[in-house]
C-alpha cells in the first residue's frame, strides 16, 4: 500500500493489529446495552478522544499530530461504529416484534391470554389490598352461525371489528385482551361492579358504530368485582365466566353481574390441609393406629367411589386419574365441560367432580352450576392456580365444594378427595330416586 494515504507500518505489523482491537471495544460494549443509541454514544465519544490527541499535542508542543494514522483510526472507528450499531438495530427489531408475537394476538393485536394473565395477577395483588377491581368476560353471540354462513374471512372481519371498538373504550389504565376464540377478557382497575357495567355498555355503544354487511353482532358480558377470600385470580375469573353463563342463558346481548355473596368464614383451606396432614400422620381418617407390633405406613387414604376428572392439560389429568385409581377410585376422565357433561348423561353414579376452575369454553364453576342443575346434588373439588390470598368465597356452585391450590402433593389430593367424599349429601326431593 503506498502513496499519502498508505497505512503506517506499526499498523501492518502483528503487534500493531492487537492494538487495534481495542478500537472495537467501545461500539460493541454501547450497542449490546443500548442498541443504536449506544453505537451513537461510542462514535461521538471516539470522535471526541480522536480529536482531543492531536490538539493536545499542538497546545503542548509535543510534536505534529500523526494525521494519516488518524485518518485510518476515524475511518475504522466510523465503519466499526456503524456496522455494528446497525446489524444490533437489526436484531433488536426482532427481538421486538419476537416479544409482541408472544404477547399480542396476531388477529386483533390485542394482548393475548398469556400477557393478560401477568397483567390479571398484578391487578389481583393490588385488589387484594383493598382497591377496588373487576374483571369483564366478554363473548360474541352466536359467533359459531356468523362463521358458517359468511366463511372464516368474515369471521375473522367480525373480531378485529369487536376488539377494535374494545380498545376505543378501555381507558389506558385498564387492559382488553383477546382471552380465546370469540371470548375476550377487561380487567378493570379502581372499578367496582357498577363501573364495569358502565364499560360494558361503552363498548356495546361502540361496537354498535361498527357497520357489518349483514347486520348487528351483539355479544354477552359476565362481571365480577373482586372480593376478600377469592384467593386465586382463576376463582376471579371463574366467577365472571359463570356470570356469563348466566348472560348467555338469559338470552344473549346481555350483561350480568356475579352475585357477591359473604366469606364462608368457617372454610381455611390451609387450616384444612394441615388438619388432613396431622390426621394422616396419627393413623387414617383419624384413627390411632392399633398399639400391637409396628405398621408400615397404611398409605394415602382411598375409597372405591367414582370420580370424575376434568381438565383440560392431559398431563395433570392423567397423573391424577392415576394416581386415584392406584388408590381404588373408579375414575372417568373429561378433558373439557362439554364433555364433562356428555359423560354424565352415559353414567349411572358419579360421586366427586374434580374439576379445574379455569378451562376453555367451559369453566369449573359453570361446569358445577349445570351438574347441579341437569343431575342435582353433587360434591365438587376444584383446583385453582396458586394461592395469592385468603381462600373463603362462598360463591362457588356445588352442593359441598372445597378448594386444592396447585401445586399440590398426593397426600393434599387424596386427602381431600376422602374428605369430601365423606360428607353426607342431603337429597332434596325433586332428586330422590
Amino acid at each position: 500500500m503506498g502513496g499519502a494515504l498508505a497505512a503506517p507500518v506499526w499498523m501492518v505489523q502483528d503487534w500493531g493489529f492487537l492494538l487495534w482491537l481495542n478500537v472495537f471495544n467501545p461500539p460493541f460494549l454501547l450497542t449490546y446495552y443500548r442498541g443504536w443509541k449506544g453505537a451513537s454514544v461510542a462514535l461521538a465519544g471516539g470522535m471526541a478522544a480522536l480529536s482531543l490527541v492531536p490538539a493536545s499535542l499542538v497546545v503542548f508542543g509535543l510534536g505534529t499530530p500523526p494525521y494519516r494514522t488518524l485518518l485510518w483510526m476515524v475511518c475504522t472507528y466510523v465503519g466499526v461504529c456503524v456496522g455494528v450499531g446497525l446489524l444490533a438495530e437489526l436484531l433488536r427489531r426482532k427481538l421486538r416484534a419476537a416479544e409482541e408475537m408472544a404477547l399480542t394476538d396476531p388477529l386483533t393485536e390485542l394482548p393475548n391470554r398469556r400477557y393478560a394473565s401477568i397483567f390479571l395477577n398484578s391487578a389481583f395483588g393490588v385488589a387484594s389490598r383493598g382497591e377496588p377491581a373487576s374483571v369483564v368476560l366478554l363473548d360474541l353471540d352466536n359467533f359459531k352461525a356468523v362463521n358458517d354462513t359468511y366463511g372464516h374471512r368474515m369471521g375473522d372481519e367480525v373480531l378485529r371489528r369487536f376488539s377494535a371498538a374494545l380498545s376505543r373504550a378501555t381507558r389506558r389504565m385498564d387492559l382488553s385482551s383477546r382471552w380465546g376464540g370469540e371470548e375476550f377478557l377487561a380487567v378493570l382497575h379502581r372499578c367496582d361492579a357498577a363501573g364495569a357495567g358502565i364499560f360494558a355498555d361503552r363498548v356495546r355503544t361502540e361496537f354498535a358504530k361498527e357497520e357489518l354487511p349483514w347486520g348487528r353482532v351483539t355479544f354477552s358480558a359476565g362481571i365480577a368485582q373482586y372480593h376478600a377470600g377469592m384467593g386465586t385470580p382463576e376463582l376471579w375469573v371463574a366467577a365472571a365466566d359463570r356470570a356469563l353463563y348466566q348472560a348467555k342463558e338469559s338470552g344473549r346481548d346481555a350483561i350480568r353481574v356475579a352475585e357477591a355473596l359473604p366469606l364462608d368464614e368457617s372454610f381455611d383451606l390451609e387450616a384444612e390441609i394441615q388438619a388432613i396432614t396431622a390426621r394422616r400422620e396419627v393413623g387414617l381418617r383419624g384413627k390411632a393406629p392399633p398399639d400391637p407390633e409396628p405398621q408400615e405406613d397404611p398409605g394415602l387414604p382411598g375409597g372405591s367411589e367414582h370420580v370424575l376428572v376434568v381438565d383440560d392439560d392431559p398431563a395433570t389429568r392423567r397423573a391424577m386419574a392415576g394416581l386415584l385409581r392406584k388408590l381404588g377410585y373408579r375414575v372417568v376422565e373429561a378433558p373439557d365441560g362439554p364433555s364433562a357433561l356428555a359423560t354424565l348423561k352415559e353414567l349411572k353414579r358419579v360421586d366427586l367432580v374434580l374439576t379445574d376452575l379455569i378451562m376453555p369454553g367451559m369453566s369449573g364453576f359453570v361446569l358445577a352450576e349445570r351438574v347441579e342443575a341437569e343431575f342435582g346434588p353433587h360434591r365438587v373439588l376444584y383446583l385453582s392456580g396458586r394461592l395469592q390470598g385468603e381462600l373463603a368465597w362462598a360463591g362457588a356452585p356445588g352442593t359441598h365444594f372445597a378448594y386444592l391450590s396447585k401445586p399440590f402433593t398426593p397426600v393434599d389430593l387424596a386427602g381431600t378427595i376422602r374428605e369430601i367424599l365423606d360428607h353426607r349429601l342431603e337429597v332434596g326431593p325433586a332428586h330422590q330416586p
